[in-house]
């Protein structure tokens, strides 16, 4: 069903703090309390009011973010608050529709954590009423601001070792679900919550920073398994072909070590192999930065440290922070947005991009047939088929 039809949004910047309205306390909730906390430090928010339908959860969000915001019953009781400037959604995916459609028809700005939705189609309609809204709206793809992958980007983009010719991504994590990890939710195993698993649920920050680093996408060949027998994949595997010509590899795995996530990118230039090797958290042991030149013998180690400091320091932020999480620079970088009138990035049409590639994932695992972005429907035939 369609949003009524949205208010305008403000056509000035809100005043600084932006008053947060926070939506769903989940587990992932508790790293969006840290960032909103620190950013909040920084005098650019104030979390005025926070829903869940569990009320625990709710406490808990609030012991970590501070402060004594408001706990409104309804996400609709949140949302119409004169306070609430912006909403942070952070609900599970099946419900993303219903909220966003409701933040758009408030005309308030919007964070929302990925994926958008469990369906491609239902990926476009929530596109659609942003857009139709005008509301600034950013989705919580935090890699696009790990300094690894900023250097790579911008590697990249100034052609620092010739072209890019090929990459290597391998993408692995433990499943974050009650059955393997306890304290987890569960629903990210179901199909009919989350749409799917090791490819919508994780790897689609992969497939961002994939678009985003090489391009827009043409041609996607897939296949998928379901190892520990959930209705969504735990095992994917990709062969992209980008419009620029890259052609790439991606390996996903939702596994039951539930003491390893890590993402391990090898970008072939023409002059040179850039390995990089990364955690989710700032500062990880795994963190790496491996530069081989076609003229030298041996790899050269950047110091990830150096480099973290450098691009938070380009980026505006306290390079002597002591900072853990990706979420804060997203979060900072939100409110920055907003304040100085600007749209936030990454948008929707970023999240539209990877939700792309997963899907042609998708209908390419099931049809055994790759996949043509740039002529895919909406919504796939009864065998997943175009």
């Amino acid at each position: 069903m369609s949003a009524p039809p949205p208010t305008p949004a403000p056509s000035r910047p809100p005043a600084s703090p932006i008053g947060i309205g926070v939506i769903g306390c989940g587990s992932i909730s508790r790293a969006h309390a840290v960032a909103l906390r620190l950013v909040g430090d920084d005098g650019l928010v104030r979390v005025v009011a926070v829903s869940d339908p569990d009320p625990e959860a709710v406490e808990r969000f609030v012991r970590i973010a501070g402060g004594d915001p408001r706990r409104p019953a309804t996400a609709a009781d949140l949302i119409a608050d004169p306070e609430v400037d912006a909403v942070v959604v952070i609900a599970p995916t099946r419900f993303h529709r219903e909220i966003i459609g409701a933040v758009a028809a408030a005309g308030k700005a919007c964070f929302t954590e990925k994926p958008l939705a469990p369906t491609f189609d239902v990926v476009q309609d929530i596109a659609a009423v942003v857009a139709g809204a005008g509301i600034p709206t950013q989705v919580g793809f935090q890699t696009r601001f790990q300094p690894l992958y900023r250097q790579l980007h911008a590697d990249v983009s100034e052609g620092t070792h010739g072209r890019v010719m090929a990459y290597l991504l391998r993408d692995d994590q433990f499943w974050p679900t009650g059955a393997v990890v306890p304290g987890h939710s569960d629903w990210r195993s179901q199909r009919s919550e989350a749409g799917g698993g090791a490819l919508l649920e994780h790897s689609i920050h992969s497939c961002d920073v994939l678009t985003w680093c090489f391009g827009p996408v043409r041609r996607v060949t897939a296949a998928t398994r379901a190892v520990f027998g959930y209705d969504v994949e735990d095992v994917a595997t990709l062969m992209i072909e980008h419009e620029s010509g890259v052609i790439g590899t991606l390996v996903t795995v939702f596994n039951g070590v539930r003491h390893r996530e890590e993402r391990r990118l090898e970008t072939f230039f023409e002059r040179a192999t850039v390995e990089i090797t990364s955690d989710f958290v700032i500062g990880a042991p795994e963190d790496s930065f491996l530069v081989h030149r076609a003229d030298a013998e041996t790899a050269e180690r950047l110091d990830v440290d150096r480099l973290r400091r450098t691009w938070f320091a380009r980026d505006g932020f306290d390079p002597d922070r002591a900072v853990h999480v990706y979420q804060y620079f997203a979060h900072h970088a939100f409110a920055r947005a907003l304040l100085d009138g600007r749209a936030p990035s990454p948008g929707v049409p970023d999240a539209v991009a990877a939700h792309t590639l997963v899907e042609a994932a998708y209908r390419s695992a099931a049809t055994r047939q790759p996949v043509d972005l740039t002529t895919l429907d909406p919504t796939p035939g009864p065998d997943g088929s175009r």
